[in-house]
């Protein structure tokens, strides 16, 4: 059977098909086009974001920040412990700390309460403004343990260097490192009980109260802030070494890791309150699980200034003090903080 050959359409069918596929496809384009340009829009949004210039963390430059801008973004109230991670000039801070330590009763104290002083400085340079900066810490502790006897007992200093990597939206991040370098000295045994009675209010620092101990503490921060809340947290390591000859019971090395998280509110603009917790644990030492781990918190109050900064806050163990080597304990603590320009003020406003 012969094939049809198919019905030629007229020119008028076509063209009214084609105006009715084109009709039909017109809602489509319309639809392609709005989503286009929703995305066009987000592409705008996130621009700034990727953007070198506004990602960077210092302020790249005179003039390109507001005092209003550098001011909340940068210059913020800093924790009582942990730094301002994004300083501009060199500072000094002064702490000082008095606590009441309840002993064990089974301690040669017999459960009496003992007291600790405690001095804490620390000299900050920055080499490159709210970017590199390098410190020197030195700490001292006085203490009165009943039945054992009075001591003076100077720390080692520390060295450390860090750096930070800041945006202008809020976030922080960076790390250091620092050397305790031992410092000979002879301590008694009760000078050394005395000592381990005392070290327990400062946890943290409690490796630059160790007997001619070379210590390396690498460490990581980070902080965030949006509108008047600051979030800040800096978690490290502690490796000692031991530069003498070893007592009885006493490891050559020593691991531990420390972790300080700071949640703070900015009342107004010379005024910040917030809340530390600190976390220490013994990781190689030979301690029972129970006595390895090591918090407290503390409170605290802020004032600022234009070159100095007051705090005043309190120190609790809401667990286990350190090495459960007394009951517990409560602080309180004053902390200065003051910074030295070195640039000239910027003029002020009409």
């Amino acid at each position: 059977m012969a094939s049809r050959r198919p019905a030629r359409v007229p020119a008028s069918a076509r063209r009214l098909a084609g105006a009715r596929s084109t009709a039909s496809a017109w809602p489509l384009a319309r639809a392609l086009v709005r989503r286009l340009a929703r995305a066009a829009a987000w592409l705008s949004l996130l621009t700034p974001v990727a953007s070198p210039s506004s990602a960077l963390g210092a302020p790249p430059g005179a003039g390109r920040w507001s005092d209003d801008e550098e001011e909340a973004v940068f210059d913020v109230p800093a924790p009582p412990t942990l730094p301002g991670l994004t300083r501009r000039d060199p500072t000094f801070t002064f702490e000082y700390t008095a606590a009441v330590i309840e002993t064990e009763p089974a301690s040669r104290a017999g459960g009496k309460a003992a007291f600790a002083w405690y001095s804490h400085g620390e000299m900050e340079m920055p080499l490159v403004a709210r970017k590199w900066f390098v410190g020197v810490v030195h700490d001292s502790a006085a203490a009165s343990v009943p039945g054992v006897a009075r001591s003076i007992v100077l720390g080692s200093p520390e060295i450390y260097g860090r750096g930070v990597w800041s945006s202008a939206r809020g976030l922080s991040s960076g790390g250091g490192f620092g050397v305790v370098v031992p410092v000979p000295r002879a301590v008694s045994h009760d000078q050394a009980e005395v000592l381990r009675t005392a070290r327990v209010v400062r946890p943290w620092d409690e490796t630059r109260f160790r007997d001619l101990t070379l210590s390396f503490r690498p460490w990581f921060d980070m902080r965030h802030i949006t509108g008047p809340f600051i979030f800040q947290l800096r978690q490290g390591l502690d490796w000692s070494l031991v530069v003498r000859g070893l007592r009885s019971g006493e490891r050559r090395t020593d691991i531990r890791a420390h972790t300080a998280f700071y949640f703070g509110y900015r009342l107004a603009r010379p005024v910040g309150v917030g809340l530390e917790l600190w976390e220490v644990y013994q990781l190689t030492e030979g301690l029972p699980d129970d006595r390895r781990a090591t918090f407290a918190i503390s409170p605290s109050v802020r004032f600022i200034f234009a070159n100095v900064q007051p705090a005043l806050s309190v120190l609790l163990p809401i667990a286990t003090p350190l090495r459960g080597d007394v009951a517990s304990y409560y602080a309180a603590r004053l902390s200065v903080g003051f910074a030295f320009p070195t640039d000239e003020p910027p003029p002020a406003r009409p």
